[in-house]
C-alpha cells in the first residue's frame, strides 16, 4: 500500500439532476454556466499555485470529482486538462483519476482524458435495478450503466484502471437485489469497486418522503448486506482495504488511500477541501458566493479554516487508521504524539472480537467493521 503523497483534486460541481438522496455541493445547471464555471476554476488554480508555489513539483495524484465531471463538454475538459500541463504539472501522474456518471460517459470524452495522463476513472452505478435507479431519482438507465462499464473494460487491455461504485440500504431493495447489482458488477472484472450504505441526509427531498412514510429504509439490511458484499468480494478476488472500498491485488486507489493517511493535497472549486501544513481549510460552498471569492482573487482571509492541535490530530489518526484493513500503528502514535491508548479499552474490542491485536498494530475485524464509529469514539482521547 502506498503512504502519503501530494494530490490536487478538482471539484465539478454540476450534474445532469440532482439526486434525491445528495447534499454534496453539487447542483443542476444550464450548460452556460459551464463556460464561466471552467474560467473561475482556473483562475482559482492559479491563484493557489502562487500561493503555493512548491506544490506542482509534488504533487503525484489527480482526481477530477463532483458533481458529474463527464457532463462538461470536450472543449472544456480539454481547456482544464490544458491548463493543468500549462502549469507545469507532470502528466506523469502516479494516479489520475476522473470520476463518470454512465449517461455521460462516451469514448471520446475517455480518450480525451487518457491523452492528458488520466489512468484511472470511477463510474457511479449505484444500482442494475431501473425501479430502484427512479426511487432515489438517478437519471440514467441500467442499460447506460452496462454500456459504461464495457467501454471501460475495453481499455483495461491498454493499462487503464477503472472502478465502480455501487449503493445499498436502498428504499425497498432487498438483500437479494443488492447480491444481484454486485454480482453484475463483478462480471465486468472492475479493477476496483467501492459500496456505500445510504445516508439519509435531512433536508433532501429523499429524507422527506421517508419521513412522511412514503419510502421505507429497512435498516435491519445494513450487516446482511455488508456482510454479505465483503464475502462475495473476497470470493472473486477483492480484498478490503478500506470500509468501504475493494481492490484486485495493488489496484488501491491511490489518492485516496493519501486522505486516509493523512497525506497532504489541495482541492478547487467550490466547497473543496484542502489540507496543507497541518490546516484544513476550503473555499466558500455555495457557487454564487465561490464565483465572487475567485473573483476578489481567492482571499486567504475568507477560507474556512480548521487549524489541528495534538488533540485532534491524535483523533484524526485515530479514526482514519481505522478505516484501513491495515489499521493503526500504535508505535506510530506514541512516537508522533508521545500518547498511548488506553489499554482496558483496547482490550475490551478485543475480547468482543471488534479488533485484533498484532504486534504494535490494531485493525478491525468481523463486526467491528460494523461498529467501527463507536470502537473509535471510544479509543480516542
Amino acid at each position: 500500500m502506498v503512504s502519503r503523497v501530494n494530490g490536487l483534486y478538482i471539484h465539478i460541481p454540476f450534474c445532469s439532476k440532482v439526486c434525491d438522496y445528495c447534499d454534496f455541493s453539487v447542483l443542476s445547471a444550464p450548460e452556460r454556466m459551464h463556460g464561466e464555471f471552467v474560467d473561475l476554476l482556473i483562475k482559482e488554480l492559479n491563484c493557489l499555485m502562487k500561493r503555493y508555489p512548491g506544490f506542482r513539483s509534488d504533487c503525484e495524484t489527480l482526481y477530477i470529482g463532483g458533481g458529474t465531471p463527464s457532463l462538461l463538454s470536450e472543449s472544456l475538459l480539454l481547456k482544464i486538462f490544458s491548463e493543468i500541463k500549462n502549469l507545469g504539472f507532470s502528466l506523469s501522474w502516479k494516479e489520475a483519476t476522473m470520476e463518470l456518471n454512465p449517461e455521460s460517459c462516451s469514448k471520446e470524452k475517455l480518450n480525451l482524458a487518457r491523452n492528458f495522463g488520466v489512468n484511472r476513472f470511477s463510474l457511479g452505478v449505484q444500482t442494475f435495478s431501473k425501479n430502484l435507479l427512479n426511487l432515489v431519482g438517478r437519471r440514467h438507465t441500467p442499460e447506460m450503466a452496462r454500456q459504461a462499464l464495457s467501454l471501460l473494460r475495453e481499455m483495461q487491455s491498454d493499462g487503464i484502471q477503472y472502478s465502480a461504485d455501487l449503493m445499498f440500504m436502498l428504499p425497498n431493495q432487498t438483500l437479494e437485489n443488492f447480491i444481484s447489482d454486485l454480482e453484475s458488477l463483478v462480471g465486468y472484472s472492475p479493477d476496483h469497486i467501492s459500496f456505500y450504505g445510504l445516508q439519509v441526509s435531512p433536508n433532501t427531498l429523499l429524507e422527506s418522503r421517508i419521513r412522511r412514510g412514503k419510502l421505507i429504509v429497512d435498516e435491519t439490511l445494513y450487516a446482511p448486506m455488508y456482510n454479505t458484499g465483503v464475502s462475495l468480494l473476497k470470493e472473486n478476488g477483492y480484498e478490503r482495504y478500506e470500509v468501504s472500498n475493494f481492490s484486485k491485488p495493488g489496484k488501491e486507489s491511490v489518492h485516496n488511500l493519501n486522505y486516509w493517511c493523512r497525506g497532504e493535497y489541495l482541492g478547487i472549486g467550490p466547497g473543496a477541501h484542502s489540507y496543507f501544513e497541518k490546516v484544513r481549510f476550503n473555499a466558500p460552498t455555495r457557487y454564487g458566493n465561490w464565483k465572487k471569492w475567485v473573483l476578489a482573487g481567492c482571499p486567504e482571509s475568507l477560507y474556512e479554516k480548521d487549524v489541528l492541535n495534538r488533540e485532534s490530530e491524535i483523533l484524526e489518526e485515530i479514526w482514519l487508521s481505522l478505516r484501513l484493513s491495515k489499521g493503526l500503528d500504535l508505535e506510530h502514535l506514541k512516537k508522533k504524539y508521545d500518547y498511548d491508548l488506553v489499554e482496558e479499552k483496547m482490550d475490551y474490542w478485543v475480547k468482543k472480537n471488534y479488533l485484533q491485536k498484532k504486534g504494535n498494530r490494531i485493525s478491525l475485524i468481523g463486526n467491528g467493521w460494523l461498529m467501527m464509529d463507536q470502537v473509535v469514539s471510544d479509543l480516542s482521547p
